[in-house]
């Protein structure tokens, strides 16, 4: 599996805050099948702003740390981004493995003119990844295929398939599933949150096809790694 998002490098958000607690991440991931990881520590304003040359440099450190015990995975650099006016400025500071690919973050509750921000976004070069769709209330079904068609991609969390964040969100990201506008399941993981990236594989596999399970866990991905 390749695992877009995750909050694994120690010391710069609210995921790991130790390189111990980094590799027992790492670790847990392979046991769950798990090849490729892409780090995406948070960016938000006035919240999680850690300088990006900590995580390029903790970003190193936790790869070493990986090559020295031998563990069987890769790992990438990205952000996971919170959108607000100000990320314009800096795009090349939130790309996924030096790509012209970003992680966008919206808030729950409050439309930010979603249609607006991505034109901007692709008008300066970028395709954007929008983060766990499934948990903006204010977005129906019909919005997200919608968006779609602008030329984005869309994730949902592993942890919302196997239902821990509850039965609305759930069929909502199995009716997403179903209209085929999904590209990624991710783990989302934090060091206090399990991972359900194994679990919502199997779920995925016996409800549409372990076909469609393969391109959401790991083939869609593969241009963003290669």
């Amino acid at each position: 599996m390749i695992d877009i998002h995750s909050h694994v490098i120690f010391g710069v958000d609210d995921g790991a805050s130790s390189i111990e607690q980094s590799i027992e991440i790492i670790k847990d991931m392979i046991s769950n099948g798990v090849t490729d990881l892409i780090c995406t520590p948070h960016y938000r304003l006035n919240m999680f702003t850690t300088d990006n040359d900590i995580i390029k440099n903790n970003f190193n450190l936790l790869c070493e740390e990986v090559k020295r015990q031998n563990l069987n995975i890769k790992l990438y650099l990205g952000r996971e981004t919170y959108y607000d006016k100000s990320i314009y400025n800096s795009l090349d500071v939130f790309e996924i493995n030096n790509k012209k690919i970003i992680l966008l973050e919206f808030s729950y509750t409050n439309n930010p003119e979603i249609d607006e921000v991505l034109y901007n976004i692709k008008r300066l070069g970028y395709i954007a990844i929008i983060a766990h769709v499934e948990r903006y209330s204010y977005l129906t079904i019909d919005d997200i295929i919608n968006l779609k068609s602008k030329n984005v991609f869309i994730q949902i969390n592993a942890s919302t398939i196997i239902g821990r964040a509850g039965i609305k969100e759930k069929k909502k990201a199995f009716k997403l599933i179903k209209a085929g506008v999904v590209d990624f399941i991710a783990s989302d993981i934090h060091y206090n949150r399990n991972n359900y990236l194994k679990k919502s594989y199997d779920i995925i596999s016996k409800k549409f096809s372990k076909e469609i399970a393969d391109k959401l866990f790991n083939t869609n991905a593969l241009f963003i790694v290669n």
